[in-house]
């Protein structure tokens, strides 16, 4: 159990090697460039929100608690991280969908080494928008009820302690949703039947989930994250749909 779940860790190391590869960057660059842009506004705005909050806040509060400004600052950076996260990592997706499903069909046709009819160019880029939107909000939905559940749960004292460990978990979870879904939906593999293959592959699935999860925690290195788990996602895909346990010589990982 362990070791599956170490080896699908690795997967989004091997997603940050296949990154630098020739003729990827620019699949990498304009997600990474809207992710800038979109991790730039959210931070603006919570920020604004943030202050108006403040300036209201050490307005009603006496002048002798003004020393815990600094509290309410460091609640701020947290509450950031947070919003970064569910915020961002959600927009960010759906907005680079189309790319992402892109470069995922790259990624594989050079780690199988094998090339599909359709050509990989910006008009097979295009006819991807609809098909890959659609997958983004099956996702959405899926993703909806459950994190609701959680949060009312989190809401009765005793239970919420160990929601914090089962978000947590279903947070991995859901890593490994969005970033083997894109190769799953490449290939013709509905939503559930994806689901399904998970399920087949659940620790070392996991393992590569709760990384990719850890690292989309941390600003700046989130935004290399999502592509790197998109090529890591497509490799796990490669090598367990095809039923192989050593590295493919034919990308370098």
């Amino acid at each position: 159990m362990a070791s599956k779940l170490f080896l699908g860790s690795a997967y989004i190391f091997k997603g940050f090697r296949t990154l630098s590869q020739p003729g990827l960057r620019l699949f990498v660059l304009v997600p990474l460039l809207v992710n800038i842009a979109l991790f730039a506004v959210l931070i603006m705005w919570a920020k604004s929100m943030f202050s108006g909050l403040m300036a209201s806040l050490m307005a009603w509060l006496p002048e002798w608690l003004a020393f815990l400004e600094w509290l309410f600052w460091l609640l701020y950076a947290l509450a950031i991280i947070m919003t970064i996260f569910y915020g961002f990592v959600a927009a960010a997706n759906l907005l680079a969908a189309p790319f992402y499903g892109f470069l995922s069909e790259v990624v594989e046709e050079r780690a199988s080494g094998t090339k599909k009819d359709e050509t990989l160019d910006l008009m097979m880029l295009v006819k991807m928008i609809p098909r890959t939107l659609k997958r983004e909000l099956q996702k959405i939905a899926y993703y909806l009820p459950r994190v609701i559940a959680l949060l009312l749960l989190g809401l009765i004292p005793g239970v919420n302690a160990v929601v914090a460990l089962v978000w947590i978990m279903f947070s991995g979870w859901m890593m490994a949703i969005q970033y083997l879904d894109y190769p799953a939906d490449n290939n013709g593999m509905s939503f559930p039947d994806m689901r399904d293959y998970l399920r087949q592959h659940r620790m070392a699935a996991f393992g590569f989930g709760i990384l990719t999860f850890g690292l989309t925690l941390i600003p700046i290195l989130n935004l290399l994250t999502l592509p790197a788990a998109v090529c890591g996602g497509t490799l796990f895909w490669v090598d367990h749909k095809e039923g192989r346990k050593e590295q493919l010589p034919a990308l370098e990982r």
